[in-house]
């Protein structure tokens, strides 16, 4: 009885651990000193498409298009103690390419040794997605200025249609209208 108590509250302590882990909208990852995954949230095995016991173990930088690149970051992260706004390119076990900045900082046990780095590697879906409204945006505004000159011509062309029948009626309805000379009888 004195033994289940301590270990309920250690697992309750890693459920809460845990459960913050996998509440983080954007992929996370830990690693050791060396590079290698020692954790991963499940936003990061939608990233890759692997499995977390799969990506635990193995090298950081097997999940990015450049290898190099991805191992500088963490060299970077472990001289400066944080990196924000590194951009690499997520590699999925299908292919897909995931343009994703990438921010970590170091990670330190109770007695303030070095364990790690820890990342979270947003996804740049939004500055794509602003891309993507800009476009939209542009292609629309170009479509109103063509219809507002469509629009410009017409009435121009309406205009001098309408206004050279109208102008001989409005001159009859004048000359009526001014009796000089004064209308005949079948006027």
């Amino acid at each position: 009885a004195e033994q289940a108590l301590p270990d309920q509250r250690l697992r309750d302590q890693q459920f809460y651990t845990r459960s913050l882990i996998e509440s983080n909208i954007d992929p996370l990852i830990t690693t050791d000193l060396r590079g290698i995954i020692s954790d991963v949230n499940q936003q990061m095995e939608m990233l890759t498409g692997r499995t977390r016991d799969e990506l635990i173990g193995a090298p950081f930088k097997n999940c990015f298009t450049e290898p190099e690149r991805a191992e500088e970051a963490i060299t970077r992260v472990l001289r400066e103690s944080k990196v924000t706004n590194y951009e690499l390119t997520a590699l999925a076990r299908d292919g897909k390419e995931t343009v994703v900045s990438y921010n970590a900082t170091t990670c330190h046990d109770r007695d303030r040794k070095l364990q790690g780095v820890r990342d979270v590697t947003e996804r740049k879906h939004f500055e794509h997605a602003l891309q993507e409204t800009n476009v939209e945006l542009q292609t629309a505004r170009e479509a109103a200025e063509k219809a507002n000159l469509a629009k410009s011509e017409f009435l121009s062309s309406m205009s001098h249609e309408l206004r050279t029948p109208l102008n001989a009626v409005l001159g009859f309805a004048q000359l009526m209208a001014s009796e000089v000379p004064p209308p005949a009888a079948h006027q």
